[in-house]
């Protein structure tokens, strides 16, 4: 079967070229940044290059590719907006699996997301508001030891970007401009106190009728940065109560597709509250198919309408451990410098040895996309560090 994936290059569709390539699938790959050398995926038959998903010519450009490579289902790992804004043009064509757009753009937001949340009862910080103004006169007073709200892009960034801690009030002026500066419009909250793993990821996969076709619970060990940030190790778990709390929002947007919550335990009231909803797969997604939970492919098989509900009872192995290798050793080398985390980075160091861990997303079986991912994140470094090389000044 022929498949167009765009985001090839990032992590998680490096993932899903690699796993339905090794199935016997004719993978294209798709993404606005080409690897360094013309390397690419060996699972990935051929490489096209097309616009950010931020061109106004994104979605044309896309159903251009589509009409002349011809694939029987497109997974678009980016460019979710402009795909399901077109979604009815994308399925004259091929086969694919994305929300309607308004549901897409309500999951977007995370302000609209906290409003859903509250409509069904589920448990989420309070919502400060989303102007300066507004969230100056309903800021707690200083507490002892924990920040007293926090605040984040309204739009998902990905890996904990964009979101910043308010430990006292005169911060808030100063780290408010600065981010809506850098990130556009804020929402803040109440800081819902907890250790790390009192955090817990759902990914979920509905198809076409909106039903739950697959479903996987972590609970997070460690993060990089350590105070918020991408997961660095994790643990499986069959918390079904937080799948089954979150259907009837999902039902109700009448969803399609991969989506991820997440939750954290509040230690003061015992309520796990969503922190945000991401509307495409985790970057954990390898620790869900390492333990045989198949997104990638029950999203294939559902595009074309092969599915059936999935019950909500264990179906995969708890208690597994996930970890990724370099964010894992940033996050415990930093705890080991300090005074207060060096206990506890002691005792994780064993942790690759005596666990077990399952999911690594970096495989040396295809060396080519991992050489091409090194240099590419090395060039954007440089880019970044010296943006006159990047623009190819004199």
């Amino acid at each position: 079967m022929r498949v167009l994936v765009t985001n090839a290059h990032r992590n998680v569709g490096f993932l899903v070229t690699r796993h339905l390539g090794e199935m016997g699938h004719d993978v294209i790959a798709a993404d606005w940044r080409a690897l360094p050398l013309g390397f690419r995926s060996r699972h990935a038959r051929a490489f096209e290059l097309i616009p950010g998903p931020e061109s106004p010519d994104y979605a044309d450009r896309l159903l251009e590719l589509v009409r002349r490579t011809r694939p029987d289902v497109l997974i678009p790992l980016g460019g979710l907006g402009a795909v399901t804004a077109r979604r009815a043009d994308f399925e004259r064509e091929t086969a694919l699996l994305v929300p309607d757009a308004a549901a897409y753009q309500a999951m977007l937001d995370k302000a609209s997301t906290y409003d859903l949340c509250g409509r069904f009862g589920i448990p989420h910080p309070r919502v400060l508001g989303t102007d300066l103004d507004a969230v100056r006169a309903r800021l707690p007073g200083r507490t002892l030891g924990t920040p007293i709200a926090a605040i984040k892009p309204r739009r998902d960034q990905g890996a904990g970007r964009g979101l910043a801690f308010i430990d006292d009030p005169g911060q808030l002026e100063s780290l408010w401009q600065a981010h809506e500066a850098e990130f556009g419009p804020l929402v803040a909250t109440d800081y819902v106190p907890g250790p790390v793993d009192a955090q817990h990821a759902l990914h979920l996969l509905f198809d076409r009728d909106s039903e739950l076709i697959e479903f996987f619970v972590l609970r997070k060990l460690r993060q990089w940065p350590l105070r918020t940030g991408i997961t660095a190790a994790a643990t499986s778990s069959h918390e079904l109560g937080l799948v089954e709390r979150m259907l009837p929002l999902f039902r109700h947007l009448r969803w399609r597709g991969p989506v991820e919550v997440e939750l954290k335990r509040d230690a003061r009231s015992g309520a796990d509250c969503v922190l945000e909803i991401n509307p495409r797969f985790s970057g954990t997604l390898p620790f869900a198919l390492a333990a045989g939970v198949d997104l990638p492919l029950s999203m294939l098989n559902a595009s074309l309408g092969q599915s059936s509900p999935r019950a909500l009872r264990p179906y995969y192995a708890a208690d597994l451990t996930y970890w990724s290798p370099w964010p894992y050793a940033r996050s415990v080398l930093s705890d080991l410098a300090s005074t207060e985390g060096f206990g506890r980075g002691l005792r994780d160091l064993a942790l690759p040895f005596t666990r077990r861990p399952v999911g690594n997303p970096y495989r040396l079986s295809d060396p080519a996309a991992l050489a091409g991912k090194l240099l590419l994140q090395m060039a954007e470094a440089c880019e970044r560090r010296w943006p006159a090389l990047g623009r190819g000044s004199p």
